[in-house]
């Protein structure tokens, strides 16, 4: 959470995240919230004035640290496929903190199609044409054959998300706990990183 933090508010945040994530925005109270961390409504509404501003900091914080780490990585002058790993990496570094947000940010967009507009301090256009330029001068420096940006681009945010989006189906078709589907996806990782670096090098 947020280094300013009170350690009441990170409390109460930490507990409105996963209220959110298991049932939605709407389905969550201020109530909830102020019942799961041990305060009165009030102090929620004192620290952070609504239900909607305490939603928009928490997943503002965790699109922005993805979308900074990514821009931070498409700057650098790390060599391209390290560059992959770590991009995926991020991807999955968040998802293993939160989960549940792929299903979250989908029952979101199916009721508010907007709720993605408040979670990006900078254009994500922006980012795709910095990912554009990094992957066209790998291109012509021969390190990857010509790849169409979308559907790579496309394919390495499936292919990160979809783990977690499909892990309650997944987790059942596997006969695996929760747990294990978890320490199953945390190793995955590495297989997706070899298998897009194997789709696209030269």
């Amino acid at each position: 959470m947020k280094n300013n933090y009170t350690e009441v508010q990170s409390k109460i945040a930490k507990t409105a995240r996963e209220l959110f994530v298991k049932k939605g925005f709407k389905a969550t109270t201020v109530r909830d919230i102020a019942t799961e961390s041990g305060v009165n409504v009030a102090m929620v509404n004192y620290y952070f004035n609504s239900k909607s501003e305490l939603f928009d900091s928490i997943f503002e914080e965790a699109f922005n640290m993805m979308s900074e780490k990514i821009f931070y990585l498409m700057d650098s002058e790390l060599p391209f496929f390290e560059l992959i790993r770590q991009w995926i990496y991020s991807y999955y570094d968040m998802l293993m903190e939160y989960p549940d947000l792929p299903l979250f940010v989908m029952n979101e967009l199916s009721t508010n199609p907007n709720t993605l507009d408040k979670c990006f301090h900078s254009n994500p256009y922006l980012l795709y044409l910095k990912i554009s330029k990094r992957i066209k001068k790998e291109v012509t420096r021969g390190t990857i054959r010509p790849v169409n940006v979308p559907d790579l681009l496309l394919n390495i945010i499936s292919l990160s998300i979809f783990p977690f989006a499909a892990r309650p189906m997944a987790g059942k078709l596997l006969n695996l706990s929760d747990e294990q589907y978890m320490e199953m996806i945390d190793h995955h990782r590495e297989y997706v990183v070899n298998f897009v670096i194997k789709a696209i090098k030269a």
